[in-house]
């Protein structure tokens, strides 16, 4: 791999990698886990360029034998006890998110100062493969994200929009980054782990159109030190949206999370709730669906998005139900869909 360079001179290079199109030939990366998202990661780096060493954490023997193929060098000592003393100096760590944060070569990318990048890190820098960059809609807040990532999908399909989930039960990230009929908006699922990782103050940290959290859930893998660490990384969701931070009524924490937020200018906070909505709200009048967020007579008008009917049609009854439908038509109408689209999108979802 060549030899190490020094920190600094690291840092320098990897400031310069913000697009595909970037010279990433040569750079060493270690690659920690090797799940679907794992091999997601060393694929795009094997495909740009990098010298990749991987970490096989709960990898499976055709897991590793893909890695290999594709061109990466899989270490084969016992996986859970791999540090970086296994491998050659690496300029950076790229991590999968179903890796616990104490593995060692975790702890000493952190004393030696290597950079740690999630795969959603890694995917918003090379996110120009095919072209001009799909919009990012982000969504944080515990599994029920899955339900929203697939809904706003939908409607962002009936809008005419080439649309699909990425990230939590969707496709991996970087996979629909190289889709070679590309996208034109990602439905972006990040978990709290991504999001540790993430330095919202980066040269080219992720920056959403639109972005959400459902919920402030609690940690219940212990993955994270307590839980003011776990409601630190979901609020790193907000961080540098640039149209709309959508947050949960009902989770004081959530609209905390987006007052705390750096956001770029003009990012509008929208609420949504089961109750009457405010002027800059999505919420429930009568029985209807409404948005007085985005339209110019808010203060005086709501738009009408669907019916309790149409979310009792397409077996969306539960209260949870209700409240995913309403995050995901906030992140619709901030991203430009209609509300024809809307309600057709949950009409028509994919269950």
């Amino acid at each position: 791999m060549g030899q190490p360079l020094s920190p600094e001179s690291a840092s320098q290079r990897l400031a310069t990698l913000t697009s595909w199109n970037a010279d990433w030939s040569g750079l060493r990366v270690v690659v920690v886990g090797l799940d679907d998202v794992g091999f997601s990661i060393v694929d795009t780096l094997v495909e740009l360029g990098a010298d990749v060493e991987v970490i096989p954490v709960a990898a499976t023997p055709q897991l590793r034998e893909l890695a290999t193929v594709v061109g990466a060098s899989v270490q084969l000592g016992v996986p859970e006890e791999t540090g970086l003393d296994a491998v050659h100096a690496p300029e950076l760590l790229v991590v999968s998110p179903r890796v616990r944060r104490d593995h060692p070569a975790l702890r000493a990318a952190g004393d030696r100062g290597v950079p740690i990048w999630s795969d959603a890190e890694l995917a918003w820098r090379v996110r120009d493969k095919t072209g001009t960059p799909a919009r990012w809609l982000t969504m944080s807040g515990g599994s029920a994200t899955t339900q929203v990532a697939y809904l706003l999908a939908s409607m962002l399909r009936e809008a005419g929009l080439r649309a699909v989930p990425a990230g939590g039960a969707g496709v991996p990230i970087l996979d629909a980054i190289r889709d070679p009929s590309g996208f034109d908006v990602l439905a972006v699922e990040l978990s709290s782990r991504q999001l540790h990782w993430a330095d919202p103050r980066a040269l080219e940290a992720i920056a959403p159109e639109a972005s959400l959290s459902l919920d402030a859930v609690a940690d219940s893998s212990g993955w994270h030190d307590d839980e003011t660490a776990h409601r630190a990384a979901l609020a790193k969701v907000y961080e540098n949206t640039r149209v709309a931070c959508v947050y949960n009524l009902g989770e004081l924490a959530t609209r905390d999370a987006v007052e705390d937020a750096e956001v770029q200018e003009g990012a509008r906070a929208i609420g949504f709730g089961l109750g009457i909505p405010g002027p800059s709200d999505v919420g429930v009048v009568e029985g209807i669906l409404v948005d007085r967020a985005f339209l110019d007579e808010r203060r005086s008008h709501a738009l009408e998005l669907a019916t309790t009917e149409d979310l009792a049609a397409s077996g969306l009854e539960t209260r949870d139900a209700f409240r995913d439908v309403l995050a995901a038509a906030a992140l619709a109408r901030a991203a430009g869909v209609e509300p024809r689209a809307v309600r057709d999108g949950i009409l028509r979802r994919v269950r």
